[in-house]
């Protein structure tokens, strides 16, 4: 496909490109990635995991049942994703909107959030997180793609790195509000999710408090709220296609299928959504098991130590975060993507190391904070990456289809991360015996394998980078010639 394919819709979407960033804008947009990533620091991470799994003892299950039950319910919310948000993005891109799509699903994903405070139950905060994580995804993807109508295209990567690095300050102040939250009360209402509380007996489980632990979903729900406001002040160029509601869905359906089969026509766009398969499923993995993994694998018995652990972290996605689209824009998004896997592997394996119990050797525990710099780094860069490439790959008129398929590959390895890293604490604690300790250092071990695989495959796209700096947008001519290698034109320009 050429240059010369572009459709009408293509040619009118890069004509409202924003052709001059208004920086004014552009804070008011980053708002709502401040918001979206406090909620992820803090309901995903903090708040849910610790909860669901401290319930699950108290309903007097063992530690991997209760494991491979939470991973199931996040497998299902992110089938949920999988399935539905090309769809949604398909229906924002005929209307033209997406912003008020975004508060839309925002809406409801606050709601559902609070609701799970108002009762102490396994089931019930299980059912009410699959709809909070689809409804955070959802608006996630529609978010990024009003980047085109925020900046112009030469600045499209700073404003990306300073709006990532700034959300990373919606992550701090989870931490600090998880903190204050576990502060008060009595001590024992906010256990730790060591793996020491399977060993309690009945009476002492029995007598695990959960109250404020559970009220963080309240708060987080109400600061979300707080948050978001500047985001509705942002002002978005709108396209709507004045569609009638049953004309909007057909016409969506048929572009999201328009899309796919373009896609498939793309290597690059394969190895793209294949390799950010493998590395963002880890990446995922590593992030929503972090305080299980730092208390149970680790041996960190102090949850004021992990928070510390957790926020060295996210402070060095902060420089990182700004540092990457620098890097971006000097040498784009495959050589970036790859340096940050790099940077994964290097946390997840620092962490595997720290605290391991070897030949009557223990390792000191605090290598951890050497993870929590290459996870900081790593966490800093990978998500601005993913929006660089997408932009860098999809034609203009289906960036948020496009930004739906990428959601697709992240989403399904988010069905397949929790399913595989609790099948190999099943396989560890079950099939050889082994204790927690050792069997999450298994689990960790996979990721390494997924961080590896999606950086070959990566390796392996043509690099468009320089044309797309220079004006041009997909499709690319001539970037493959009729035996599927890189064209001289591509070449010259690597």
């Amino acid at each position: 496909m050429s240059n010369s394919e572009f459709t009408k819709d293509d040619i009118e979407a890069t004509s409202i490109e924003s052709k001059k960033t208004d920086r004014k804008n552009a804070f008011l947009w980053y708002s709502y990635d401040m918001a979206d990533t406090f909620f992820s620091q803090t309901v995903i991470s903090l708040a849910f995991t610790p909860f669901a799994l401290l319930l699950g003892a108290l309903n007097g299950w063992d530690y991997v049942t209760t494991f491979v039950i939470v991973s199931a319910f996040m497998a299902g919310s992110n089938l949920l994703v999988a399935l539905i948000s090309p769809y949604i993005g398909a229906i924002s891109d005929t209307l033209g909107k997406r912003k008020p799509v975004v508060i839309i699903v925002a809406s409801i994903m606050v709601t559902v959030t609070m609701l799970i405070t108002i009762w102490e139950n396994f089931w019930w905060a299980c059912v009410l997180f699959v709809i909070a994580n689809f409804m955070y995804q959802t608006g996630r993807m529609l978010y990024d793609s009003q980047i085109p109508f925020i900046a112009e295209t030469e600045d499209r990567s700073i404003v990306q790195s300073i709006g990532g690095a700034l959300a990373a300050f919606g992550s701090i102040i989870g931490v600090l509000l998880g903190m204050v939250i576990n502060g008060l009360g009595p001590a024992e209402k906010w256990s730790t999710v060591n793996t020491n509380i399977w060993e309690l007996g009945s009476e002492e489980i029995g007598a695990i408090e959960l109250g404020n632990l559970r009220w963080l979903f309240l708060a987080a729900g109400i600061l979300i709220i707080l948050m978001s406001i500047p985001y509705l002040f942002h002002k978005e160029k709108e396209t709507p296609s004045n569609l009638k509601p049953r004309e909007n869905l057909k016409q969506s359906r048929r572009a999201l299928i328009d899309s796919f089969k373009t896609v498939l026509k793309d290597r690059n766009s394969i190895l793209f959504i294949i390799g950010w398969f493998f590395l963002v499923d880890a990446a995922n993995t590593t992030i929503l098991f972090m305080v299980p993994v730092i208390e149970g694998a680790v041996g960190v018995d102090n949850s004021t130590l992990t928070y510390i652990i957790i926020i060295t972290a996210i402070l060095l996605s902060v420089v990182f975060g700004f540092l990457t689209g620098h890097v971006l824009k000097r040498v784009g998004p495959k050589k970036t993507f790859l340096i940050s896997g790099l940077a994964w592997i290097g946390g997840v394996g620092f962490t595997m190391l720290a605290g391991w119990q070897l030949f009557g050797i223990t390792t000191p525990w605090w290598l951890m904070f050497f993870g929590a710099v290459c996870i900081g780094i790593g966490f800093g860069s990978i998500w601005i990456i993913g929006r660089q490439f997408i932009m860098v790959l999809a034609p203009p008129a289906k960036l948020a289809q496009y930004n739906g398929f990428q959601k697709i590959a992240g989403r399904v390895s988010a069905i397949v991360s929790p399913l595989i890293f609790s099948a190999m604490m099943f396989l560890g604690m079950r099939t050889f015996s082994l204790d927690a300790n050792d069997s999450f250092r298994i689990a960790l071990g996979t990721l390494v394998i997924f961080f590896v695989i999606g950086m070959i495959l990566v390796a392996f796209i043509r690099d468009p980078y320089k044309r797309y700096d220079a004006g041009e947008r997909a499709p690319y001519e001539g970037i493959y010639d009729k035996k599927g290698k890189a064209s001289e034109k591509i070449d010259t320009m690597d």
